[in-house]
């Protein structure tokens, strides 16, 4: 009965005081009362200066309303409230069985459903616990309020989640930024020859972020989704468990089942494809210039240094402690351990790849043929080579103007490609196929590949390009 005053009381203060119905779009006036704001915008329509107050005639100075979001929400739940309890009403006066119009009195644990006397007699619950309504009520109340913590937890992992796959969105177009800008970096490197596949590897990079990106917004959307969700469970399981025993039992099956059948979606890992973003954009123009302009070449066993032992096959060579006796030649290098390739060219284009593995020291390039070989010239003229060197544990680019590199791993293997036409020599690393360094220069002779071995035992290999792959 109390409830009922209360509940009439809050319908009368939620009326508006002109129209007498409920609030609607509740605004507040200089004096404090609340009306629609329809209601009190007609009220003031043909009034200049001073506007007074349609319950206490308050005057106003101007036509200020305050919109009152929180009365607005408060006349909602008494809306709400009003709905609630005449539902309430209509089920509490349904307390007779449908089948045997007997008081329900009863409840079967096996079933989860309330009995009258008759309905509990056999079969149809034979063998099955069957206790009285006051009985079960408490229990099924107390297993009720166990689903209420796990479930707030579960909105708050959900929640927790949601956060995680944002954070996602953003390390994903960090990423993508980043290697936006190393692709454009090492594209600028290359010929024009590779225009057209820098703008198909960027082009699929768009399209997977873009496809990316849309699988994180469905995926969030599908967890604040299942947070919609689970509130409205958490809200039901917290209204039946204020509900009246006979209420309470009556719906607990269903409710049950539903709880038993959350489950959360899954969640999407954002991972872009190492196929299509991670390799270097010059891997296909490289992939290019391996199946058009790959030579087989071999060393030149006259123009070895005398420590240098040059294999049978001409494809590795092998620095050794012991002097070698080898016949004078005028094309032999005699102060550095230096060995030649025996094949030159003074056009095209041409590759070729020398295995280094973990040598210490070592050079690789080319050179023109008549670098000075006389024992009085050490280093050679430079202007004449153009080569990649590791010595002393520092990477450089030799040519007419040293340049110190930056190499981010050790490669086991490098990659030679010279443009005769164009003047350039350009180094890849065959651990990944990425760019090492390109020279620009002037050729007016013959080049032949130039092979610098240090003074350890490790060989250089000329290795075959379709078995080797760093």
């Amino acid at each position: 009965m109390a409830v009922e005053t209360a509940l009439t009381g809050l319908q009368a203060e939620i009326n508006c005081p002109v129209c007498l119905d409920d609030l609607r779009d509740p605004v507040t006036i200089e004096c404090g009362h609340n009306f629609c704001r329809s209601c009190i915008q007609r009220s003031w329509v043909d009034l200049k200066g001073r506007f007074p107050c349609p319950v206490c005639r308050h005057p106003c100075q101007e036509r200020h309303l305050r919109s009152n979001t929180q009365l607005r929400r408060m006349i909602d739940i008494a809306k709400l409230l009003q709905v609630t309890r005449s539902k309430k009403k209509r089920q509490e006066e349904r307390h007779l069985c449908r089948k045997h119009n007997q008081v329900l009195t009863l409840f079967c644990e096996e079933d989860l459903k309330v009995l009258c006397p008759l309905c509990a007699q056999p079969p149809d619950h034979e063998g099955h616990q069957v206790r009285p309504i006051e009985e079960a009520a408490p229990h099924h109340r107390q297993r009720l309020s166990s689903y209420i913590e796990p479930l707030k937890q579960h909105v708050a992992d959900v929640q927790n989640l949601i956060i995680t796959q944002d954070r996602k969105l953003l390390k994903l177009k960090e990423k993508v930024q980043h290697r936006r800008w190393k692709l454009a970096s090492e594209f600028e490197q290359l010929t024009q020859s590779i225009e057209r596949e820098q703008e198909a590897v960027l082009s699929r990079l768009v399209e997977e972020e873009k496809d990316i990106r849309q699988k994180l917004f469905v995926n969030i959307t599908a967890f604040s989704d299942h947070i919609f969700t689970l509130k409205g469970v958490l809200t039901e399981v917290a209204e039946m468990s204020v509900m009246p025993d006979l209420r309470l039992l009556s719906d607990i099956k269903g409710l049950f089942y539903h709880c038993g059948r959350l489950r959360p979606p899954d969640v999407y890992l954002a991972q872009l494809k190492r196929e299509g973003c991670s390799l270097p954009p010059q891997y296909l123009a490289l992939q290019k210039i391996i199946q058009k302009f790959t030579e087989e070449f071999t060393l030149d066993p006259e123009t070895a240094h005398p420590h240098l032992l040059v294999s049978e096959d001409k494809k590795s060579v092998t620095f050794v402690r012991k002097r070698l006796r080898v016949p004078w030649n005028p094309k032999r290098f005699m102060v550095d351990p230096v060995v030649l390739g025996s094949e030159g060219f003074n056009c095209g284009r041409h590759y070729w790849e020398v295995q280094v593995d973990d040598k210490p020291e070592w050079a690789v390039g080319v050179c023109e043929d008549s670098l000075t070989r006389k024992r009085n010239q050490r280093p050679p003229g430079w202007n004449s080579c153009w080569m990649i060197q590791l010595y002393n544990g520092d990477y450089m680019a030799r040519g007419s103007v040293p340049v110190s590199l930056m190499l981010k791993e050790r490669p086991r293997g490098i990659g030679i490609y010279v443009d005769y036409e164009l003047s350039q020599v350009s180094f890849y690393s065959l651990n990944d196929r990425s760019h090492i360094h390109s020279f620009r220069d002037t050729f007016s002779e013959v080049l032949k590949p130039y092979f610098y071995m240090g003074c350890d035992p490790k060989p250089l290999t000329i290795c075959a390009v379709r078995d080797y792959r760093g």
